[in-house]
């Protein structure tokens, strides 16, 4: 069973009982599994995942170690409620401690924007003038990038498709999760080599990098990503890396430069699918206006049940125009400057800890050794008698 239900009908799981039950001449060299087993199981694989069932039988020559992995990723729930795969996956497997594996949560530590918040951060658009000739070539290349992409996904601002709107959130989440990673590890070997203090600016980074990753994650599982759409994030996360690390390691500044207007760009984008989105007649009004929201985002941002996709998006929306003001604001500061935003992190992360004190299933380890075991009281040696 599997979260509860059946995988397999009580014959196929006899059949794989009496399979397991033979010397196997082939076994696994790390684990030793039974090879043959694995493909009897991959055989009895129901119905629900036939791509993951045809795919692993037409292997005739599938590597152990694959097969096993293949076999994991299948046994997952199988609920016909969404045909969007999912990317946080169970696993029939017990637990190497034995303790009870629940259902896998994210615990981060992230702002969660209530409604008096989002309403007072997108009434306005700031948008940074640039003044000095680097500033100018990058906001005027990032338009240029921008008119030019608009171009080849067909997008029409008064009233795009959805799926040129997809195209375009999977390709701005996922170079928009690039420079908050880079930028922190810069900072992170940087302390190291030169042994200072990084004055609190790798935690900010390090949350934005998690936070546009969080975005993306959430689009993935919402929507079904296309293989065009998928080869146009891989080729334009190498390219956009490899032009932002050398970027940064010439010029913080400019680089944070970059992704200031890059977020505004967004900010623009989000809040236009917003309105588009609570406006009847319009093509994404009547594909998403009644969208539930992703699990994955329910979690993430602490939402109620009956949350929506539009809700989702405000989120967002409020999310990009926060890494807008804190990109613009690195851009202005010295190497050396204590980071402006370390308070607003100290008030999320207790809030991030009372909420998820109530949402998870944790144990209290302090009486209990590594393996869950009790802990043996300490047993100090008897004196020696005078």
């Amino acid at each position: 069973t599997f979260r509860g239900r059946p995988l397999f009908s009580r014959a196929a799981q006899t059949q794989q009982a009496s399979t397991r039950a033979h010397r196997c001449p082939s076994p696994h060299p790390v684990r030793g599994e039974c090879v043959e087993s694995c493909r009897e199981t991959l055989s009895m694989l129901p119905r629900c995942l036939p791509r993951t069932r045809n795919a692993a039988l037409s292997m005739n020559r599938l590597q152990p170690a694959r097969l096993l992995r293949l076999t994991s990723s299948a046994l997952v729930d199988g609920s016909s409620q969404s045909n969007v795969p999912l990317h946080f996956r169970g696993t029939p497997h017990p637990h190497p401690l034995g303790v009870e594996k629940p259902l896998w949560v994210n615990p981060t530590i992230n702002h969660v924007w209530s409604e008096d918040e989002i309403k007072d951060r997108l009434a306005t658009q700031p948008r940074h003038t640039p003044t000095q000739l680097s500033e100018k070539i990058i906001n005027y290349g990032i338009k240029g990038l921008y008119w030019a992409f608009n171009k080849a996904t067909g997008y029409v601002a008064a009233d795009p498709t959805p799926s040129s709107i997809i195209t375009r959130l999977l390709f701005l989440e996922s170079i928009a999760g690039v420079p908050g990673m880079v930028a922190a590890q810069h900072r992170h070997f940087a302390s190291l080599r030169n042994m200072s203090r990084d004055y609190g600016w790798i935690h900010t980074l390090l949350e934005e990098a998690e936070n546009e990753r969080m975005h993306l994650l959430t689009f993935i599982c919402a929507f079904n990503v296309t293989p065009f759409q998928r080869a146009v994030v891989f080729g334009m996360q190498f390219g956009w890396a490899g032009f932002f690390i050398p970027l940064y390691i010439l010029s913080p500044r400019s680089a944070h430069r970059t992704v200031g207007y890059i977020e505004e760009m967004a900010v623009y984008t989000y809040s236009n699918i917003i309105q588009l989105m609570e406006t009847p007649g319009t093509k994404l009004h009547s594909e998403w206006s009644s969208k539930p929201a992703p699990d994955i985002a329910k979690v993430y941002w602490r939402m109620d049940d009956n949350a929506m996709f539009v809700d989702v998006i405000k989120q967002i929306a409020v999310d990009e125009s926060n890494h807008r003001d804190v990109n613009h604001t690195f851009a202005e500061m010295a190497w050396h400057d204590v980071n402006p935003y370390v308070h607003k992190h100290i008030q999320d992360a207790g809030k991030a800890y009372d909420y998820w004190k109530s949402k998870t299933t944790a144990v209290e380890g302090r009486d209990l050794d590594y393996l869950m075991n009790e802990k043996p009281e300490p047993k100090p040696e008897p004196k020696p008698q005078s």
